[in-house]
């Protein structure tokens, strides 16, 4: 029955609201006609008599009149008569309309700066013919599935022969060379690139040509394809360098060609990630040398997928580990789209601050949608008015949105600037060249993007309220009183828009403490070296120079490590092969004598890192069994090894590993190698991995690398020394260039970017939104206090007690802050799942983070709403009651 009485209430109160605004209309009409027929018996002409009536009337008729006019406009004249009346609200209210925008242009900028990114490096064409059937081909070992290994040249070669899915191959391998004969030499990024690599790229040179089949086959061909970027800076974009000559390596190279700007293919391999500055022919015959070291690119012929593509090199995998069971078994192919390999490293974390940004744009748009609900119930008279000369409610739903969209359009142009500012701190912290994947800027596709985030903004942020706001108040109208109903329907959205923006708001805050926290760890991981004081610098040696006479590459760097220790400052110095950190590497298989040769693809490896001794004491790693190498091992070959602790549990384990002889398959041919030291355990390549493997450090002598790392300790900053350890190398050879000048724990900063980066922006990110979600719990307050000013001014004056009051304020705004907590709650441990693979050690309901995003959010509302309530406590009664 009561469900029944309040179903009748609502229909008797819509008809009465009806009636309320037929009786205006046709009261308004036949005053106006009446006036109108006065002005014409007093001799007016009709024109005249109607002017002279609406302004006897004043702004009520005016607005209907209008009103008629408007109606009989087309379309086109209507919305621009609607965008005109948008515009002068939005002037008539400059505050409103200035922090409504303010809030709006944080959320879309954020979105249009990561959108800017995702376009360049997930949706944006790749600069070469036909993209999407170009792939990257690695080999797979069972053991290692989640690891793309690159290729071995006589693979390579087998491929091209049987994979007839494939239209080409081309293959790489990321070298350092010098060119010197200029005023300073300096160390290139050079690819060495087989035959067919730059047609498979179905690329052009921007001048010149490529390589003819004849330069990719023939070991001594003696020519260049430069880059954009080094034609620009070493020859300042000289159009003449295309046939010239350029001593590379100490060798007459000629330039045939130089690349256009966006053509800069490198991704993480062994052998590092810098873009080629200079491209040289690479031959690859029948007999070619073993080891796994090529980076694959190949193109898909036309009309074969990416399944049918790997289900062929699975098979030829399969055949080639049956012909050669001992070196081939357990081994595979993985082929991936080269836009996956591309932006594989950054696309998580894109993925991730695309949710982020979007939750800052919801709760930017609650906020707005709360002004526009506060602003509405102030222009209840006005809607009335208009509702009252005709205006529907489709009519006045339409105007109101017609200004939130001028609204959100305002908020995407300062929007624009927003996001260039966001772009340049995402740039800045990328973990990779995002720039060189794409163009990252305001292009055409990101502005478009804009407008439409802006129109999507206008319809999420305005529909409600402008529905709400559109209900006509005649009651109002007529007799200057609120409608009761409609209040309270405000107050209703108002209160669900809070708890959905602190949901936000608690979901977003808390995938930014589970970050950060997973940094945090990440960050006290024992590497087993201590990179404190540490400076250290590339040397790559040309092979033309240095190995012709044996043992001048270990002369030279004993040459450079003596001259270093000498410098006041130093405190030890020596060099190593592959520095930690460094994207670089070298690993092979081993055996060990006196023990039966494992089944086929059941053999183990060792990662091999080729040192002096100054390499362990520069970086503190410490002997843990035997001893280290001696002077004469340094200087002459003795086959002898250091292992690591992780080699010695794993193969000696209950044993003495001194003295144990293994063979290791790096030297021609491979000879017996005795374990003469155990050292700590030290991580390369992973901070987040399950630990370090297997790891031999050989002498000099025994393995002899032409390019090696110099690691420098010293007593103060390290870099102030880098000037000095420079001229030192240039004394013993002046056409030795160095790079990579870095301390080490700047490559132990570049190892965690990705994780900086994600964390980083996902916690300014949650910074906005806290910042938000307060000023929008802050205004809701603060607008409930203003509605209440009549009753809080009666409780005052009737002697009610200020904190009695305040806490009146403060009860009615912690039950929707308790609400939010624990919505927002439920749906962060929910979607948090999301971040398992980006986690470090941390769970993703890890405790201390959930209790830490609560507390901290609930501070920060609870301060909101005290400040309001404190402005409740401290209202004048006389004052509270005149404004009422």
């Amino acid at each position: 029955m009561r469900t029944l009485r309040a179903w009748l209430s609502r229909c008797l109160g819509a008809v009465s609201r009806r009636r309320d605004s037929h009786a205006l209309k046709d009261e308004l009409d036949f005053h106006l006609q009446c006036e109108i027929d006065d002005n014409i018996r007093r001799g007016m002409s009709a024109d005249d008599a109607r002017r002279a009536a609406l302004a006897a009337l004043g702004g009520v008729a005016q607005t209907a009149e209008s009103y008629r006019e408007l109606q009989s406009l087309p379309f086109v004249e209507k919305s621009m008569q609607d965008l005109r009346y948008a515009l002068r609200m939005l002037l008539k209210t400059p505050a409103f309309s200035l922090v409504a925008i303010a809030m709006l242009a944080l959320g879309i900028g954020a979105n249009t700066a990561i959108f800017s990114v995702i376009n360049a490096v997930l949706i944006e064409q790749l600069p070469f013919k036909d993209p999407e059937r170009l792939v990257a081909v690695w080999e797979q070992n069972s053991r290692r599935p989640d690891f793309s290994n690159p290729v071995s040249p006589i693979n390579y070669l087998r491929w091209r022969e049987r994979a007839n899915a494939f239209e080409s191959f081309g293959a790489f391998l990321g070298i350092r060379s010098n060119l010197t004969g200029g005023p300073q030499p300096v160390e290139l990024s050079n690819h060495i690139v087989t035959q067919g690599f730059f047609e498979t790229l179905g690329v052009p040179p921007l001048m010149g040509r490529t390589f003819t089949t004849g330069e990719s086959s023939s070991p001594g061909a003696q020519v260049a394809v430069v880059s954009y970027a080094l034609w620009s800076t070493r020859f300042g974009q000289d159009p003449t360098l295309v046939g010239r000559t350029i001593e590379l390596d100490g060798r007459a190279v000629a330039v045939i060609g130089v690349m256009p700007a966006d053509v800069r293919l490198t991704y993480r391999n062994g052998n590092g990630t810098k873009p080629p500055d200079v491209w040289t022919p690479f031959a690859l015959t029948a007999d070619a040398q073993r080891g796994r070291f090529l980076s694959v690119v190949g193109r898909l012929k036309p009309g074969v997928s990416i399944a049918q593509a790997r289900a062929q090199m699975a098979a030829i995998a399969l055949g080639y580990s049956a012909e050669m069971p001992n070196m081939r078994a357990g081994w595979t192919t993985k082929v991936v789209p080269l836009r996956d390999e591309l932006a594989g490293e950054v696309k998580p974390a894109l993925l991730l601050l695309a949710g982020a940004v979007m939750f800052v744009l919801l709760i930017a748009c609650v906020n707005v949608a709360n002004l526009l609900l506060a602003r509405g119930a102030k222009r209840q008279h006005e809607i009335g008015v208009r509702s009252a000369i005709g205006a529907g409610r489709a009519r006045v739903v339409r105007q109101l949105l017609t200004e939130t969209l001028l609204l959100c359009l305002l908020g995407g142009i300062a929007g624009l600037a927003v996001a260039r500012w966001t772009l340049q701190g995402l740039l800045a912290l990328s973990p990779i060249d995002i720039g060189g994947l794409g163009h990252v800027g305001l292009s055409y596709p990101v502005l478009a993007f804009t407008a439409v985030v802006s129109i999507i903004t206008a319809v999420i942020a305005g529909f409600a309220p402008a529905f709400e706001s559109s209900r006509a108040d005649f009651t109002a109208l007529k007799n200057g009183v609120r409608q009761i109903g409609s209040d309270i329907s405000r107050r209703r959205i108002r209160h669900v828009l809070v708890v959905g923006e602190l949901s936000l708001a608690v979901v977003l805050l808390l995938g930014a403490g589970l970050m950060l926290r997973s940094f945090a760890n990440m960050q006290r991981v024992d590497t087993g070296f201590d990179a404190h004081n540490v400076l250290t610098m590339r040397m790559t040696l040309p092979f033309q120079r240095y190995n012709s006479a044996p043992g001048s590459t270990t002369r030279f760097f004993d040459a450079v490590t003596r001259g270093v220790r000498a410098l006041p400052g130093v405190e030890s110095a020596g060099v190593v092969s592959f520095l930690p950190f460094a994207d670089l590497g070298a690993a092979t298989d081993m055996t060990i004598e006196g023990r039966p040769l494992p089944p086929p693809g059941q053999g183990f490896g060792t990662a091999v890192r080729v040192v002096d001794q100054g390499y362990f004491d520069s970086m503190h790693i410490a002997l843990r069994r035997g001893r280290w190498f001696t002077e004469r091992e340094q200087r002459e070959r003795s086959n002898v090894v250091i292992v690591n602790e992780a080699l010695a549990r794993q193969h000696f384990a209950g044993q003495d590993p001194i003295g144990q002889r293994v063979r290791i398959a790096m030297n021609d041919p491979v000879v017996p190698t005795e374990i003469v030291g155990v050292v700590a355990d030290v991580k390369y390549g992973d901070l987040t991995g399950p630990g370090a493997g297997p790891t031999s450090y050989w002498p000099q002598p025994q393995l002899p690398y032409n390019a090696m790392t110099l690691t420098v300790r010293t007593a103060s900053n390290p870099l102030a020394l880098a000037g000095a350890i420079e001229r030192v190398i240039q004394t013993i050879d002046k056409d030795q260039p160095v790079s990579d000048v870095r301390t080490m724990e700047q490559w132990m900063d570049r190892a965690v970017s990705r994780e900086r980066f994600s964390s980083t922006m996902l916690a300014a990110f949650a910074a906005l939104a806290l910042l938000l979600a307060a000023i929008g719990i802050y205004g809701v307050m603060s607008y409930a206090v203003s509605q209440r000013q009549s009753e809080i001014g009666v409780r005052l004056a009737l002697g009610a007690n200020p904190a009695r009051v305040q806490w009146l304020v403060l009860a009615s705004g912690m039950k929707l802050i308790v609400a939010g907590l624990a919505i927002g709650l439920a749906a962060g441990v929910v979607l948090s799942r999301f971040l398992r693979g980006l986690l470090f050690q941390t769970t993703t309901n890890d405790p201390a983070t959930l209790v830490s995003t609560v507390a901290l959010l609930a501070a920060v509302a609870t301060m909101a709403i005290y400040l309001s309530a404190r402005r409740a406590s401290r209202l004048n009664p006389i004052v509270a009651l005149q404004s009422d």
